[in-house]
């Protein structure tokens, strides 16, 4: 993790973000107290780590105590003390207050102050991934991307609210599903790009790991890589229709080697490309 408080909310948006940051912290060795009223802003506290055994706040009156790691709610205009605190480990995303309604249209819930939190490796990658971004906010587009990770990453938080973790587990898993359901969309329309599953998982926010566990969920009798090769076996039974070379489909498609292509055509179809297209075409 990397030192900053950076503000955002003058900065020019390429897109028009529906929850734009207001502010973004980063911190490895916060310390210090707080006393006072808060300004007109939604702060989401990433808490992950500190020589302290708990953390004391206390907002409007109601005091919390809750042990490393956690998420903290700090609410606009609220009434805030904490006492002195041993170094810590800490990671915030700030919106502007007037933003709260639409925060909870869009599932996250702010009526629970604080709650335990388990730092998934899908955490750590996008605090990370907002880290880095960080580095290049004069890029076009840049701002916008730690907007769309910052809502990931909000998400990723939700899905540990004491209130998701009583639901029915295939309720709290739908919102990988739909990432998965997702990304098989992209590949059906664009199996014959070239395409690398990992960048295309991170792009919905998702790790490697949690990327094949999900997806074996939601298809597990096609691995990822076996979804994309029969989407190019079809389009390639297309293809051998016309007068094009094995050699151009294969290329066409993506396989380096028309040779592996035969063979994976072979397996799946029970005969090469060249018997394929004499069958279709009605030649002895």
């Amino acid at each position: 993790m990397k030192n900053y408080f950076l503000h955002f909310q003058d900065l020019p948006r390429t897109l028009s973000a529906p929850l734009p940051l207001s502010a973004l912290l980063s911190c490895d060795n916060a310390l210090g107290t707080w006393n006072g009223k808060r300004e007109n802003r939604m702060e989401f506290a990433v808490r992950l780590g500190s020589s302290d055994a708990y953390s004391v706040d206390i907002q409007d009156g109601r005091e919390t105590r809750l042990a490393f790691p956690h998420v903290y709610l700090k609410y606009p205009g609220s009434d805030f003390h904490s006492p002195p605190f041993a170094r810590r480990e800490a990671f915030a995303l700030l919106y502007d207050g007037s933003l709260c309604g639409r925060l909870e249209e869009h599932g996250i819930l702010l009526d629970t102050v604080a709650w335990p939190l388990e730092i998934t490796p899908e955490i750590r990658e996008l605090i990370r991934k907002i880290d880095t971004l960080c580095e290049s906010m004069s890029v076009p587009g840049c701002i916008d991307r730690i907007d769309g990770y910052a809502l990931c990453l909000l998400r990723e938080l939700m899905l540990q609210h004491p209130a998701r973790r009583n639901e029915n587990p295939s309720q709290t898993d739908s919102f990988y599903a739909g990432k998965i359901q997702r990304i098989a969309s992209y590949l059906r329309a664009h199996y014959a790009e070239r395409i690398r599953l990992e960048e295309l998982a991170e792009r919905v926010g998702l790790s490697r790991r949690t990327f094949f566990r999900y997806w074996k969920r939601e298809f597990p009798s096609h691995s990822p890589i076996r979804y994309l090769q029969e989407l190019r076996m079809r389009e390639a039974c297309r293809l051998l229709r016309y007068e094009m070379p094995v050699s151009e489909i294969a290329e066409r498609l993506h396989f380096s080697d028309p040779s592996y292509f035969a063979e994976l055509f072979r397996r799946q179809f029970g005969e090469t490309p060249s018997q394929y297209r004499r069958r279709k075409s009605g030649e002895p």
